[in-house]
Parts: C-alpha cells; structure tokens; sequence
C-alpha cells in the first residue's frame, strides 16, 4: 500500500513540476507574468474573430494571474482559470455580447413600412398602381383612390407590392 501511494504522489509532483515549466516557460518568466502574457495574446486574437468568446478567456487568464500573484500554486492556478474561464463564458460573455450588439436594424422592403412616397401612376382603391420612394418606384394598392402627386405613406409591404395611405 505505501508503494501505490508514493507512485500517486510521485506522479503528482512530476505533472505539477511539468506544468511549473510550461507556465513559466522554462524558468524565464513568473507564473503572473505568464497568465498577463497569454491575456495580451488571448486579447489580439479578439481583435481579428468575433463573438467575444476568447475575450472571455482573457477574463479568466486575469483571474489566475490574480491568483498566481497571491501565491497559488500551480495546479490551482490552472483549475482557476478552469473555472473563470467557464463562469466568464457563462456569465460575462453574454453581457458583453448584449452591450456591443446595436439595436436590430430593418433590412429589405421590411424597412419601407412608414416611409413617405409619392403616386406616380393613379392607384384606385383596392387596385394598383405606382408610388415613387426614394429614387425607386414601387407596385403600389391602397383602400382608397390616389391620384398622381398625391402624398402616401407605406402601411404594409406584401410581397413586391406596398400596401399604402393618404399622409
């Protein structure tokens, strides 16, 4: 039995030793100045993708640098950004997802409702006609008769068609 627990407590010196070296590269850096490093990294790589997912594991690199500054060891360094890492994504991320997103903008002909335009071709009630938007002349139908110059505001897109009213 005491053999099996020195293996266990050998192999576990060997994997802390192991990951001393890795996270301070070979002896070069402090275990802070190694979490700082990799968040300067995990940030540019932020810049070039989108969807602040490796943001959030810079987030959890700050808290294990945090860590490593107050002393931690090393396996509790590596199980801190585990779990900074995994609250930050959870947490964090879709905050910072909700503040850089800009109000939903209306695309296609969903965007002419409301718009302003002008008859072009007479429209008579429930057939069509034309209405000019913008630089654009649009299929047009409204409930009432519409002669040409008239004023109309755009109720409703259906189809190619604009559904519109007198302004």
């Amino acid at each position: 039995m005491p053999i099996v627990l020195a293996l266990k407590q050998s192999s576990e010196e060997v994997i802390g030793s192991a990951l001393d070296t890795v996270l301070t590269l070979g002896g070069l850096l402090s275990h802070t100045e190694t979490w700082l490093w990799l968040t300067l990294v995990l940030l540019i790589m932020e810049i070039f993708t989108a969807g602040f997912f490796i943001g959030a594991l810079a987030a959890a690199t700050l808290v294990s640098a945090g860590a490593a500054w107050l002393g931690a060891g090393v396996n509790w360094q590596v199980v801190i950004f585990a779990v900074s890492a995994i609250g930050s994504l959870i947490w964090i991320r879709p905050v910072f997802l909700k503040l850089l997103s800009s109000s939903p903008v209306e695309t296609n002909a969903q965007s002419l409702v409301g718009q302003a335009g002008t008859v072009t071709d007479q429209v008579s009630a429930s057939g069509h006609g034309r209405v000019r938007l913008a630089n654009e002349e649009w299929r047009a139908t409204s409930s009432a008769n519409l002669s040409v110059g008239d004023a109309v505001r755009v109720l409703e897109v259906r189809g190619n068609t604009l559904v519109v009213g007198k302004s």
